[in-house]
């Protein structure tokens, strides 16, 4: 009758990925505003070869929340099946950083 709660140890990774994802979102809806209607998409060796509508700097932050969400699952799943999922939980913030850091590159060059 006198059951603890387990708690996740990875409750702090999991607030930072939370967090980063609604910066990330947030951050991109604020800049789509200040972008130009067409913008560079695409560039190799310093020039600029592809061009894109404003609205697809959305897509970035849309993989960011897919990537978390597939990890979460599986880190569930993981410990569902008692297996450790710490490389998981490092390897989802990872791929949330990096996404992130990608799509921040991705604004500053294409705002004017």
């Amino acid at each position: 009758m006198n059951e603890k709660p387990t708690k996740n140890p990875f409750f702090i990774l999991d607030l930072a990925c939370i967090i980063i994802i609604i910066g990330m979102i947030g951050y991109t809806s604020y800049s789509i505003m200040k972008m130009p209607e067409t913008i560079p998409i695409h560039l190799t060796d310093g020039e600029i070869d592809g061009w894109g509508s404003k609205w697809i700097s959305l897509l970035m932050p849309g993989i960011i929340v897919i990537v978390y969400l597939f990890f979460t699952f599986f880190s569930r799943y993981l410990s569902k099946r008692n297996q450790s999922n710490a490389v998981t939980k490092w390897a989802g913030f990872g791929c949330v950083v990096l996404f992130s850091i990608v799509n921040i590159s991705f604004i500053q060059f294409a705002l004017p």
